[in-house]
């Protein structure tokens, strides 16, 4: 199905005005936008090794994102994302993984830890008739 949203590359420096979309029958706790905005992520693994990826967002919402990186992380792992452009960094925990891309790349959606309307430098409209829970 198709989307109604657009794309945005953040590297070049302009502050988007996101359009929210939906697909037929969805209900979210916050409006997300297809953006594309390259992040950290630090993690610890199981030795206690801190080890941190660039990645890029390829949605985002008040709530998370799904991310496109090299590593395949585990449901319910606890990842530190940082925002490069602002300089901001929150917790979040992986909460699902999709296959494999062919050029080897992984989608990896996060769970922020505390909801934030403001981390990824956007601002997300509100539309009448979706859910809140």
């Amino acid at each position: 199905m198709k989307n109604s949203g657009f794309r945005y590359d953040s590297q070049l420096g302009q502050q988007p005005e996101v359009q929210p979309y939906l697909r037929e029958g969805e209900r979210r706790r916050s409006q997300r936008a297809l953006l594309v905005i390259p992040v950290n992520l630090t993690w610890a693994t199981e030795d206690g090794v801190r080890v941190t990826e660039q990645a890029q967002t390829e949605e985002i919402n008040a709530h998370g994102a799904l991310l496109r990186m090299k590593s395949c992380l585990p449901t319910s792992m606890e990842v530190e994302l940082s925002h490069p452009r602002t300089h901001q960094s929150t917790r979040a925990r992986v909460v699902g993984t999709r296959h494999p891309e062919p050029d080897g790349s992984v989608r990896v959606a996060v769970e922020l830890a505390v909801p934030s309307e403001t981390f990824w430098g956007v601002s997300f409209p509100t539309l009448v008739g979706t859910a809140s829970r």
